[in-house]
């Protein structure tokens, strides 16, 4: 594990999720170059002709290399403007020849290793505010995807329409303009992280384990004609092998298992349950 940020910069983070309903956190240098080394590999292999990326990708295009027109945040009619490569957790066996790509999953592994320390951390102060011990372990329910934007008709407003991600957080890296959040009043406001920061969005799993404290952070992805924009998230995902309980008592003054929410929470395209992995 690489991370080194400052116990302070935590807990602005922490406060900022819980106040302002998202964070956004500075790197060290390490860890800023994992990120960028991470970019730069994928780009790498996004260049590549799509016959050979397709041999890196699963039948049910959960794994690995995803084309065009399968990801959308909506309806299937409207796919997400991007290629994707995902990796899950540590399983480069569930990517087709990841032998070949070693650089790519390599890569990705190191800035994982760089997120998952600085996710737990965060998530853990989040969690000792609601009174529990700590957040929810995730690394084994994690998964890392790199959007690799495509050039969108002039017509087309948005890359990807309004959507919240449906886990407990998504840490997210752009390389350039074009994400919108939606603040507390509805309004859009632009974002774009520094080279060395990523920004923290909470999932409607957050949601749930806060008792509707935290709400998920709605967001969109505008076209701005751009023919070079990559962006990389960290699918942060509880583990749910066993019981999993919300932070805060109902109204029958009872905590929930929320595993059954974990298992049902939106996706782009219908991932697998988290325990299949």
């Amino acid at each position: 594990m690489t991370n080194t940020l400052a116990l302070d910069a935590v807990t602005k983070a922490a406060r900022d999720i819980l106040h302002q309903g998202y964070a956004v956190v500075k790197l060290s240098d390490l860890d800023a170059g994992n990120l960028q080394t991470a970019i730069s590999t994928a780009v790498q292999f996004f260049q590549r002709p799509l016959e050979d990326k397709l041999a890196h990708g699963s039948a049910d295009h959960n794994y690995g290399y995803r084309p065009f027109g399968i990801e959308y945040s909506r309806v299937p009619e409207r796919p997400d403007m991007n290629e994707c490569f995902t990796l899950w957790s540590s399983r480069l066996d569930l990517i087709p020849n990841s032998g070949d790509i070693d650089e790519l999953t390599g890569s990705f592994l190191d800035w994982r290793d760089s997120l998952a320390p600085l996710v737990q951390s965060v998530l853990n102060e989040v969690a000792q505010h609601f009174g529990a011990d700590k957040a929810p372990a995730f690394e084994k329910a994690a998964y890392l995807q790199i959007n690799y934007c495509l050039p969108a008709p002039a017509e087309r407003d948005l890359l990807q329409d309004r959507h919240e991600d449906g886990h407990m957080v998504t840490v997210l890296h752009a390389t350039a303009p074009g994400l919108e959040i939606y603040t507390d009043d509805d309004t859009v406001q632009p974002m774009l992280p520094g080279k060395d920061e990523v920004l923290i969005m909470p999932g409607s799993v957050l949601t749930a384990l806060s008792g509707g404290q935290i709400p998920p952070l709605y967001h969109q992805v505008r076209n701005h004609g751009l023919d070079d924009r990559q962006s990389i998230m960290y699918f942060v995902n509880p583990e749910i092998d066993e019981p999993l309980y919300s932070w805060i008592d109902n109204a029958e003054g009872e905590r929930t298992d929320i595993r059954e929410h974990v298992r049902n929470a939106p996706s782009m395209f219908g991932l697998p349950p988290v325990e299949a992995l």
